[in-house]
């Protein structure tokens, strides 16, 4: 009883709407109403950042030479910067695939991995949260709202060790991927691929388009880059490449 009321108290309530909503979710998945993948987001997709770059230049027929220079050179920055402007969004882009997938999103069916958070978020919340409790015997919602970031991060990383484990089980079930042989295709990176990061790089095999995760080993790699995949983590579901003019 005392449970059920700290957790419909209004210091929870959020965290208990989010929980009773997964345990319907998995009702609905043992009926067969849904599937287990229905919330998926694919990672994979075509994260490719591109900066148009427009360039307005308006100047008469009798132009002086020195102001034909003068444009050249405005031309010239504006693109310089565009350019600085496209790897650097191409960077921020690699580095969030590169957080979410550290939490095993993309690796694991969504819906498993947040369950495992909201549980987590719940038990913590009610915990932290409830008459005679070490943090907020008061049940306050000021120090509930304090204390709801620190609550979000620890259960995230609860979520990453939980799920951990079932990663190398999901990837033998997944036979998408592997049904492909990558080893000795040749493929475009899409974002830039350095030694202690992955980037997606886009291949074609059997008249279809694929994008997957990558590696370099050895040496940073360019985007817009041709690379051959030469090997394959299946531990970390990517593949490793080298550049293709190397080979």
């Amino acid at each position: 009883m005392e449970l059920i009321q700290a957790a419909l108290s209004a210091s929870n309530l959020l965290w208990t709407v989010l929980f009773v909503l997964v345990i319907l979710y998995w009702l609905s998945v043992v009926l067969g109403a849904l599937d287990i993948e229905s919330f998926d987001m694919d990672l994979d997709a075509d994260v490719d950042v591109d900066v148009d770059v427009d360039v307005d230049v308006d100047a008469d027929i009798d132009v002086d030479a020195d102001v034909d220079a003068d444009v050249d050179a405005d031309v010239d920055a504006d693109v310089d910067a565009d350019a600085d402007t496209e790897v650097s969004a191409g960077a921020q882009v690699s580095w969030w695939i590169g957080t979410l997938r550290f939490f095993n999103l993309g690796k694991l069916p969504f819906m498993i991995l947040f369950s495992l958070f909201i549980l987590s978020a719940w038990s913590i919340s009610v915990l932290l949260n409830h008459e005679g409790s070490f943090y907020n015997p008061e049940n306050t919602i000021t120090l509930a709202l304090i204390s709801l970031l620190p609550n979000i991060l620890v259960s995230a990383l609860i979520m990453k060790i939980l799920s951990s484990p079932l990663v190398p089980i999901f990837a033998k079930l997944d036979t998408s991927v592997k049904a492909i042989d990558y080893k000795g295709k040749v493929g475009t990176v899409l974002t830039e691929i350095a030694p202690d990061s992955m980037g997606q790089i886009k291949v074609f095999v059997n008249d279809s388009v694929s994008t997957v995760s990558a590696k370099s080993i050895e040496k940073e790699i360019k985007k817009g880059q041709k690379v051959l995949i030469v090997d394959e983590l299946q531990q970390e579901n990517c593949f490793v490449v080298v550049p293709a003019d190397e080979h």
